[in-house]
């Protein structure tokens, strides 16, 4: 690019404003790497005497993405991030866990090993032991969520023995 193209690069960029154009791009992020950033924002909550795991197995397929203990319990989670839920409250959210992942999931709790699905959107948590569901609607996702906080604390009490997840 010469410098006289260069210059009227940065004169239509001016003029239509970066503020615009920048929220006219589509994001650079993955869904991996906002999950990846929603299971670091829960190990930054929990307390220090709760151990955690993130699980980064590339030779086993299906491994849950986190391990957590306490003094009394232990637990694998799969977590999954929606960045934005659809406005329809009838709308279907699906639930993108592979079949590794369910199979795997599932021995955990036949082996009576606790495994959770945890599904996570802004502030909303909604948690699962149901590993064959495909999708949720929003009415469902959002009527039988807790908050973040709120999940912080089950999480912590569920390690140290005492609450249900």
């Amino acid at each position: 690019m010469n410098h006289l193209s260069q210059i009227k690069l940065i004169k239509a960029l001016r003029a239509f404003g970066l503020r615009q154009l920048m929220s006219h791009a589509r994001t650079c992020y993955s869904q991996d790497v906002r999950e990846k950033d929603f299971i670091t924002k829960v190990h930054k909550h929990l307390p220090s005497y709760i151990y955690t795991w993130k699980i980064n197995d590339p030779y086993h397929g299906g491994v849950p993405d986190t391990f957590y203990s306490g003094k009394y319990q232990h637990c694998f989670i799969e977590y999954k991030y929606i960045q934005n839920l659809p406005k329809k409250q009838n709308s279907k959210i699906p639930i993108k866990l592979s079949a590794q992942q369910r199979v795997c999931l599932q021995k955990h709790v036949e082996h009576n090993t606790h495994a959770f699905l945890v599904i996570g959107s802004k502030d909303l948590i909604y948690t699962t032991q149901d590993f064959s569901i495909k999708n949720i609607t929003v009415k469902e996702f959002t009527n039988k969520s807790i908050s973040f906080v709120q999940y912080i604390d089950n999480l912590t009490g569920f390690c140290l023995g005492g609450a249900k997840l």
